[in-house]
């Protein structure tokens, strides 16, 4: 006998299956869609991160770039403290900023510029950087003027591998949140002032001269040694007479019994309230060095002994009413020696004389010359160059920290220079470029070797902060 089956015992048995197939597939689903999600968010974080890295590289590069130009404010004593620049543009929806610091070696006050303009007591009117008569002088190097406006070029000048620095806090603030050191390119234009090559122009920045170069340079010791005069071994040590040469030890001076054709040895001088310094028919050359270059003032009276002599280099240091006037038939010349990290020729230590009296003067008349070979540190006194003659020397090499300069500059003076000194000091940068943006940050740096004076410089590591 064949038995029916009894169908009311399937009833209801496909529930459990439908409900165990609905809960697995849900879970697959669910973890598709989690994976899908999550692998949407590494995504976009991955190419967040690849973009801020990017703009941090780029940013780098072109902070690199600026140093080699000379055209970084890395370079002045502002780095000390460290420096936070913004990259001037948004970059892959990043805003980055490069910060730069000192940490090895030390940078003198204005290695790398040219001259800077401090205009401390200087009238309220009147020019402060004044080139006149029919030469067309040049520049080589950066060049900071506290007012540009204040500036007469009356023929075309040229600044060669420079910039123009000025201090405007309007025209160089673009974050008003960031106390760092800022700086813009600037619309401003100068008359008869170009620029070689082109791509160097005006740049504004907010910071003073005092901030951006200091105001305590190094004074070397020996200056303590002579202990204000007080020490009689240091204090108006006597001259000899080689030939017609008078010969002149390092020390303390309150007075200067000059002949015609004097040489000061190398080695650190003092000159405290000598007064007015004339030299007429006269000739004045201090310390040896080397690396002499072209112009310099001829002392051959005083050859033998100066090439006898250490090539060390010499520095004065200056007080109180002492300043210097070459007329017709003269010349002073000072070969700077180094004082730290910076060959230093000339450096005042107080002056009396006010902004009206040139510390430095070559007055009206045929051949006279002033040679600074190394750097002028003179931030609240004037320098005046009548005329500079044809053949003859009127030179500032190795930097001038001055209030004021005013130069007449001869159709054939070729013999007139204003230059970057080109010293072998180098220090090391800390360089940090960070970029941010809605989903993180992102760091590169570069440690890097770098010599101002030339621009040279050598990345030692490079590496991306996480």
């Amino acid at each position: 006998m064949q038995r029916s089956p009894n169908t009311s015992r399937d009833d209801g048995a496909i529930l459990p299956l439908v409900l165990v197939v609905t809960v697995v597939l849900s879970l697959i689903v669910v973890g598709i869609a989690t994976y899908t999600s999550a692998a949407l968010r590494y995504g976009q974080v991955s190419e967040a991160r690849a973009g801020r890295l990017a703009s941090a590289q780029g940013a780098m590069d072109d902070a690199l770039e600026q140093l080699s130009l000379r055209s970084s404010l890395c370079a002045t004593a502002a780095g000390g403290a460290g420096i936070d620049v913004p990259f001037p543009a948004t970059v892959n929806d990043s805003e980055v900023i490069v910060s730069c610091r000192i940490v090895g070696g030390s940078l003198p006050p204005a290695d790398g510029w040219a001259i800077v303009i401090t205009e401390e007591g200087a009238p309220a009117t009147g020019n402060t950087f004044e080139f006149s008569l029919g030469g067309k002088p040049e520049i080589n190097g950066p060049v900071f003027l506290n007012s540009p406006s204040r500036s007469l070029f009356s023929q075309p000048t040229t600044i060669v591998e420079g910039d123009i620095w000025y201090p405007d806090d309007a025209c160089a603030t673009s974050n008003p949140s960031d106390s760092g050191v800022q700086f813009a390119r600037s619309s401003m234009t100068l008359p008869n002032l170009t620029f070689d090559p082109t791509t160097r122009g005006i740049h504004c920045v907010n910071r003073e001269w005092d901030e951006l170069f200091g105001t305590n340079l190094i004074v070397a010791p020996e200056v303590a040694t002579y202990d204000n005069g007080a020490n009689p071994t240091y204090l108006n040590p006597p001259y000899d007479v080689e030939g017609s040469c008078r010969v002149f030890e390092p020390g303390y001076y309150t007075n200067l019994p000059l002949g015609n054709d004097n040489y000061f040895k190398s080695g650190v001088y003092v000159f405290d309230n000598v007064g007015h310094v004339v030299l007429k028919g006269q000739t004045m050359t201090m310390g040896n060095i080397t690396r002499q270059e072209y112009p310099a003032v001829d002392n051959t009276a005083c050859d033998t002994v100066r090439l006898d002599d250490s090539d060390l280099g010499a520095t004065l240091y200056t007080r109180g009413n002492t300043r210097f006037e070459s007329q017709s038939n003269s010349g002073i010349e000072v070969s700077g020696r180094l004082q730290n990290t910076a060959w230093v020729a000339v450096h005042v230590l107080d002056s009396t004389l006010g902004y009206s009296t040139p510390l430095f003067t070559a007055n009206t008349g045929a051949k006279k010359e002033v040679a600074l070979q190394g750097l002028l540190w003179a931030p609240y006194n004037s320098l005046q160059f009548e005329t500079i003659p044809a053949q003859k020397a009127a030179v500032l090499r190795g930097g001038a920290v001055v209030a004021g300069f005013r130069g007449g500059v001869s159709a054939a003076a070729v013999g007139f220079v204003i230059e970057v000194p080109t010293s072998a000091a180098s220090t090391r940068l800390l360089l940090e470029s960070t970029a941010t943006d809605s989903m993180g940050a992102n760091t590169v740096r570069v440690v890097a070797d770098y010599r101002p004076s030339t621009g040279e410089v050598a990345v030692a590591s490079r590496r991306v902060l996480d």
